[in-house]
């Protein structure tokens, strides 16, 4: 007699080429996005991942799905960050470190951002996406500021505004600003924001 498991075998070796495929299609498009290609199509990733063109259909139904996976990678890298404790004692100092902070995960999102750009007005995913980073970013800035800028709605909305990835996209691929640069540019901008606040 048989083992019960026997007839699982074949299956579960599928199930594991088949995620094996998937990961390998995650990879290649990671990686076709950072090198620049703004919308890698399927035939660009199935070649990078070395796979059948078929093999990308079979795992994701559209690209947009290909871009929810690809999300999930990319939060790894960015959660940690944003959850470090701030080593700075004063208001000032920790918001020097939420700057260069941001210049790292803006850094580390942007070839994502502006890949799915296109694809933002027609995706409900990516706008829900676009609201949470958005969110998290506020929230930073609610921990960190003094009183007396939390009572002061326009200033803290210009703060959002010259803080935000859609600042750091624009400093970089519009202006031509390296990181260093764009991160002083923040800098600045919040320093002269915040110069009448009290330390």
């Amino acid at each position: 007699m048989k083992p019960a498991d026997s007839n699982d075998t074949p299956i579960d070796g599928r199930r594991a080429r088949g995620q094996a495929n998937r990961s390998k299609l995650v990879a290649a498009m990671i990686e076709l996005v950072r090198e620049g290609s703004i919308a890698p199509t399927a035939e660009q990733v199935a070649a990078r991942a070395q796979v059948a063109l078929r093999t990308v259909f079979r795992h994701f139904d559209d690209m947009e799905s290909l871009y929810r996976e690809i999300d999930t990678e990319v939060m790894q890298l960015i959660v940690p960050l944003i959850n470090t404790p701030f080593s700075a004692s004063s208001w000032r100092g920790r918001l020097d470190e939420s700057i260069a902070r941001r210049a790292r995960l803006f850094e580390t999102i942007l070839p994502f951002r502006i890949a799915t750009e296109a694809l933002r007005h027609q995706s409900a995913f990516l706008q829900e996406k676009q609201r949470i980073i958005m969110q998290m970013q506020h929230a930073t800035l609610l921990k960190i500021l003094p009183g007396a800028a939390l009572e002061d709605a326009p200033t803290l909305a210009a703060l959002n505004l010259l803080l935000s990835v859609n600042a750091w996209q624009q400093l970089r691929m519009d202006q031509g600003l390296d990181t260093n640069a764009a991160e002083q540019a923040m800098r600045q901008a919040a320093k002269a924001l915040t110069a009448t606040y009290p330390d």
